[in-house]
């Protein structure tokens, strides 16, 4: 039995209820929500009533469900996150590290991260990517690198990598495996912009698990088509699958939305069908060709090393700044991402043709109207501070809130990073520095928490 059609037999059975949720299959519908979710969202939305699963303790419908995409995929077990890849994270850290524990992480994380430890009292050791500065963007994290870090911290006990980041970069994570697993460590990789692996090798490459790590975590709704925050968790064989449900249980709701759930299991069955994998095909094939139309322009340049999906694109004489203004303003065109070099546009399973064929319009004609480049602003750039106490110690720590001039030689007390792209500049624990004031000020942080 599909969870949907779990879902459908429930909400169609003439059995009253006195239970949650208190809108009883659109006997009350708050007025907007008409407009904003339609009455058919509410009359599917039930609780773990007799006859449904329930995602902590799933042995029916949603199980049933879980295993078949995991068979799709290809590996050992898939979870159903309904709280984004961040729940993901934060299970995949607390399940297999402990308080104290040395965990190896590329500085490039995101925020979740640094919740998964301040939650499992782990202890960061950081690997800082270097930089390419044609596009002021990560390069790949290097089995080279992770290497040299295990050999100096021999009691390392797992390894977190991001890949693909942000920007579509994709670290070797075969050859990073094989090394976490020759010193017997547990590789984790946040995935989330990576979905797209799991269903078209054949354009993006094999998901993490498949290439051997041990767990990654994926976003459906950033590029396959799924509401916020719909995401799976993949698992090797190697890991306790029955310690990742308890962290869920730990950190995920009791009431949890079986649309979303619905949702996960549909976009899974549709990217697997044949409609499916014409449509990404389609994707690939129109971002081609969106690229082709600008072949032998040496005032624009595209990416081309990065995930085929995300279009990072600059003009010669333009800051990212300047482009992702200019397309805002006079083309109402909103990128994702942007920096002092280029400008970051997400694509994914509900991007058209016509959309994409608005872009290349409207990047034609910024390359031949006359623009000046005004913003030479850039991304505060990873410096590691000193970590006087763990992230856990800091985060429970008293704390006070002082102007940001002030808090020079400080300890902070909170995950300090700008969104998108979620990546840290500062984390509890963590000493600040003059440099991390001087750029706080430019962004206009006035205030920072720090520890007493």
């Amino acid at each position: 039995m599909t969870i949907s059609k779990n879902i459908k037999d429930i909400a169609n059975s003439k059995r009253i209820l006195f239970t949650t949720p208190s809108h009883d299959r659109t006997a009350f519908v708050p007025p907007e929500c008409n407009e904003i979710t339609g009455r058919k969202f509410f009359y599917h939305d039930l609780s773990e009533i007799n006859g449904l699963d329930n995602l902590s303790d799933p042995n029916n419908s949603i199980l049933q469900s879980m295993e078949k995409t995991a068979e799709l995929i290809g590996v050992e077990k898939v979870f159903y996150l309904t709280n984004g890849s961040t729940s993901g994270i934060i299970a995949a850290m607390t399940a297999v590290l402990n308080e104290n524990d040395k965990v190896l992480i590329a500085r490039n994380c995101h925020k979740s991260v640094i919740n998964g430890l301040i939650l499992s009292g782990a202890n960061p050791v950081w690997l800082v990517p270097e930089i390419n500065e044609e596009w002021n963007i990560f390069t790949p994290v290097t089995a080279k690198a992770v290497q040299a870090k295990l050999m100096q911290n021999n009691d390392i006990k797992a390894v977190i990598i991001t890949s693909l980041t942000y920007e579509g970069v994709n670290s070797d994570i075969t050859e990073i495996a094989r090394i976490c697993h020759e010193y017997n460590k547990i590789l984790i990789v946040d995935e989330a912009h990576g979905a797209l692996k799991s269903f078209s090798p054949q354009h993006f490459g094999e998901n993490a698990v498949k290439l051997g790590a041990d767990i990654c975590v994926q976003s459906l709704h950033k590029t396959c088509g799924a509401p916020n925050p719909c995401a799976i968790l993949l698992c090797g064989q190697n890991i306790n699958s029955s310690a990742i449900q308890n962290s869920l249980n730990l950190i995920n709701t009791t009431s949890p939305s079986f649309p979303l759930l619905a949702s996960i299991e549909a976009t899974v069955n549709y990217l697997f069908s044949k409609d499916g994998q014409k449509q990404i095909d389609n994707l690939v094939k129109n971002i081609n060709e969106l690229k082709k139309a600008f072949e032998g322009n040496l005032k624009i340049e595209f990416c081309n090393f990065n995930d085929i999906s995300k279009i990072l694109v600059k003009i010669k004489g333009l800051s990212g700044f300047d482009l992702s203004d200019i397309l805002f303003e006079e083309f109402n065109i909103e990128d994702e991402l942007t920096n002092n070099k280029a400008s970051l546009l997400l694509t994914g399973i509900g991007t058209t043709k016509h959309k994409l064929k608005i872009l290349e319009k409207a990047l034609k004609t910024i390359l031949s109207t006359e623009y000046f480049d005004v913003k030479r602003a850039s991304k505060c750039p990873i410096i590691v501070p000193d970590m006087i106490m763990t992230p856990r110690t800091a985060f429970f720590k008293e704390k006070a809130e002082i102007n940001t001039p002030d808090a020079c030689g400080k300890i902070c007390a909170e995950i300090i990073s700008e969104y998108p792209p979620g990546i840290p500049i500062l984390l509890p624990g963590e000493r600040i520095s003059q440099h991390h004031i001087d750029y706080l000020q430019r962004i206009n942080k006035m205030k920072i928490i720090t520890v007493k």
